[in-house]
């Protein structure tokens, strides 16, 4: 048996006093202690994913991860990506690009305790917000992606975009199971936190999902979901992050 901890984050890249943010997002890292961090929004030009890693070997004065960015595509190739962060020993590391929208998923393959565990990021496209006309062929070109190795340990994370009853989150739900619904009941709400103004209702975007027939959920949790302590409004991200623990 093994046991794998995975974390997920949307960063909203450089914006919203993201000076201030930096040190916040690296202490909701540490105390998490994940073997494989996945960022979204990740902003290229100050090499983003590098400053945090960099800051979590800072802190807890471990190895620091090794970093795999995927751009996105189109326009924005130079500006903003994904990112997946690890501790352990990457085997494999793959990418691909989804319909529309300059999106991209990414994929790292890696290994602990003799068992390896597939891992991959996305960030499904944010409009329109009235139906799924661009996530839900983002997501089946996914879904398509992973079956080519259907038989590993797959972990599929990131900011989809879209809320528990979607097509979209139905799409990948046929298949794999949410690990914070699983433990709790229902999925968190993860967007929008105080750092940002924003005239929208709570809802769930954020998710960890896995393969229930290799993989099994022990813990699921939020993540980076405590302001700092001088500002109520000043919180790591716009997003909650989500963490998960499997074993196998």
């Amino acid at each position: 048996m093994s046991t794998f901890k995975l974390l997920t984050l949307n960063l909203r890249h450089n914006a919203d006093r993201w000076p201030e943010r930096r040190s916040l997002v690296a202490a909701a890292l540490a105390a998490h202690d994940a073997d494989v961090i996945a960022f979204q929004e990740v902003w290229l030009p100050i090499q983003q994913a590098d400053l945090l890693a960099a800051d979590l070997a800072a802190l807890t004065g471990a190895p620091a991860y090794t970093i795999r960015v995927q751009p996105k595509t189109g326009a924005e190739f130079d500006r903003e990506g994904i990112a997946l962060l690890s501790r352990l020993p990457v085997l494999e590391s793959s990418s691909v690009d989804l319909p529309v929208g300059n999106r991209v998923a990414q994929r790292i393959r890696v290994l602990k305790d003799g068992h390896a565990f597939d891992v991959v990021n996305t960030h499904l496209h944010h409009e329109p917000e009235s139906d799924e006309s661009i996530r839900e062929p983002q997501m089946r070109a996914l879904l398509d992606w992973l079956t080519v190795s259907p038989d590993r340990n797959w972990l599929v994370c990131g900011d989809f975009n879209a809320q528990p009853h979607s097509t979209t989150v139905q799409r990948i739900s046929a298949r794999f199971r949410s690990a914070y619904a699983t433990l709790h009941g229902a999925d968190p709400l993860t967007f929008p936190t105080p750092l940002v103004n924003y005239d929208y209702p709570p809802v769930a975007l954020d998710y960890i999902f896995f393969d229930p027939a290799r993989l099994t959920p022990t813990a699921a949790e939020l993540v980076a979901a405590q302001p700092a302590a001088h500002d109520p409004r000043l919180y790591p991200s716009d997003h909650f992050g989500l963490t998960a623990t499997f074993t196998t």
